[in-house]
């Protein structure tokens, strides 16, 4: 194939994806005019690739509205990688167990450049909802902030620009050195905590998963409402929460300490301790 013809396919296809990820942040889906104006292309070879994405299957067009959305087989590559990640099937077992021993909502997320994405979850009624696939700015959350702790600080700057720092509530990290101060103590601490930065009211605590090197490849986080999560039960749960975290690393082949034996989950999650720690009207 001529260079020039190369360099025209790879430009088609980098637009089709941009296609693709902007219909991924827009639930009611978008038309043809709104896509070009958002994406800065002409309607026409917006249109092209459309019709291109949805006879293959990737993109959906609402006969009613005319208006476009990810399509389902997006859904089934998507489900496939999740089932590759050997770190999600372990966890499974040990996020239903922390849902019910906290009471709260329990998510396991990755770091996806300046974001964390939700790629397993456990909730118990009545408790926050975040979906997976969800996605989250991660200066201001918990999970966001220990997986950041633990990479190179040069690697952390390039995804991490002060810019980019958006302010989402009065208690929003927006400066990059108060980050970078918070991430050191991260580090040596071991896990994170989200007071009421990304939203109001919802604070949240996160520790990391570790493989058998021994980098951070996952984090695990509970959240709640700040009425229910007072700062004496995070301290509590943050213990369980640490624990559990290496329970699952310790599945994944990290190294556990010499002559320490491993809770299994009946073991973490005894029902008299959910009193002690689950528990909490959020007034301790």
């Amino acid at each position: 194939m001529p260079q020039k013809s190369a360099d025209y396919a790879v430009q088609s296809l980098e637009k089709a994806l941009a296609l693709l990820d902007m219909l991924s942040t827009h639930a009611d889906g978008l038309g043809v005019t709104e896509l070009g104006q958002k994406l800065g292309m002409h309607k026409s070879t917006v249109h092209r690739l459309l019709a291109t994405l949805v006879t293959c299957g990737y993109v959906d067009q609402d006969p009613l509205t005319d208006r476009y959305r990810p399509g389902i087989k997006l859904v089934g590559i998507g489900l496939q990688i999740l089932g590759q990640l050997d770190f999600r099937q372990e966890a499974q077992p040990y996020l239903k167990e922390l849902a019910e021993f906290s009471r709260e909502t329990v998510h396991l997320s990755v770091l996806d450049n300046g974001d964390v994405v939700v790629v397993d979850r456990h909730f118990y009624p009545g408790t926050v909802t975040v979906n997976i696939g969800f996605r989250l700015p991660a200066h201001c959350t918990a999970a966001g902030k220990v997986l950041l702790a633990f990479r190179p600080f040069d690697e952390v700057r390039r995804v991490i620009k002060e810019e980019s720092l958006s302010r989402f509530t009065a208690n929003t990290i927006t400066s990059i050195d108060l980050l970078f101060f918070q991430l050191d103590r991260i580090k040596v601490q071991g896990y994170a905590v989200s007071a009421e930065e990304y939203a109001e009211g919802i604070r949240a605590i996160a520790a990391p998963i570790r493989d058998h090197t021994g980098q951070p490849v996952a984090a695990v986080s509970i959240l709640g409402p700040a009425s229910r999560l007072s700062i004496d039960r995070m301290g509590r749960l943050i213990t369980v929460l640490t624990e559990t975290c290496h329970s699952i690393s310790c599945r994944l082949g990290y190294p556990k300490p010499a002559g320490v034996n491993l809770p299994n989950t009946q073991e973490l999650f005894k029902p008299e301790g959910a009193d002690n720690w689950g528990g909490g009207n959020g007034n301790e």
